[in-house]
């Protein structure tokens, strides 16, 4: 999974997902069929595909969807944002 860091990417970058984009005050998680745009402000614009509203056809058919995930990949992250969560208590106790 690349990991970006926002502040190498310039307005018109576009980022498709999986992928991680990391600032300095937080960290962005794209998942698969989302993709960020850069906007000429530096903002992302995060688009969601395949996120189609359901009509009375689609209602009545249903889809089985298996997502197989890496248990080592799962670990990793799992870790890294316990550290994020860490951090951001220790900051909370110091401001508080």
């Amino acid at each position: 999974i690349p990991v970006f860091q926002i502040d190498d990417l310039k307005p018109g970058h576009t980022i498709s997902g999986p992928a991680i984009i990391v600032q300095s005050i937080s960290t962005i998680v794209l998942e698969i069929d989302c993709t960020a745009l850069v906007t000429a402000d530096g903002d992302l614009d995060i688009t969601v595909l395949g996120n189609k509203e359901s009509t009375e056809d689609e209602s009545n058919q249903s889809e089985d969807v298996v997502i197989k995930e890496d248990p080592v990949k799962l670990s990793i992250f799992a870790h890294r944002f316990m550290g994020i969560a860490e951090q951001m208590g220790r900051t909370l106790a110091r401001t508080a």
